[in-house]
């Protein structure tokens, strides 16, 4: 009896530890033809920093890596908003936003070949949200 408590506490206080940050990712579309014109980042993090990455692929990308259109930023404790112009060579493409808990230089990767760290010098780890979405048009909009 008293391992199964320690282990409903244990289990308790690792479900009370895991990260609870939110974000949502809104596309605004353009009344008048249809197609997105911006999409609306918020959220709330509980971390003391995280890192905001941005991948943007316009249509019939083939390569995620170097075809996509990366971006990053550093987000403090507390609520976040970032706001991305869609412009028009993105349109029919798509998008990730991910908020990451962790930042890895390369000289600390363990991965055998990571391409982040080849390309920027580090990686993002401890996925914390996700979100992706289509910058499709909306017919009979």
């Amino acid at each position: 009896m008293k391992y199964k408590f320690l282990g409903l506490l244990l289990f308790a206080v690792i479900m009370f530890a895991q990260d609870s940050s939110t974000m949502t990712a809104e596309i605004i579309i353009n009344a008048d033809h249809g197609w997105p014109t911006r999409i609306s980042i918020n959220g709330e993090c509980n971390n003391e920093n995280a890192w905001l990455g941005i991948s943007l692929y316009p249509y019939n990308t083939v390569d995620a890596v170097t075809g996509g259109r990366h971006s990053n930023s550093v987000i403090n404790k507390g609520h976040f908003s970032q706001e991305i112009q869609v412009d028009k060579d993105l349109l029919g493409g798509s998008f990730e936003v991910a908020l990451w808990g962790n930042k890895i230089d390369k000289i600390d990767c363990t991965l055998e070949y990571c391409h982040w760290c080849k390309l920027n010098g580090y990686h993002f780890d401890d996925l914390l949200v996700y979100k992706t979405g289509l910058l499709n048009n909306i017919e009979g909009y």
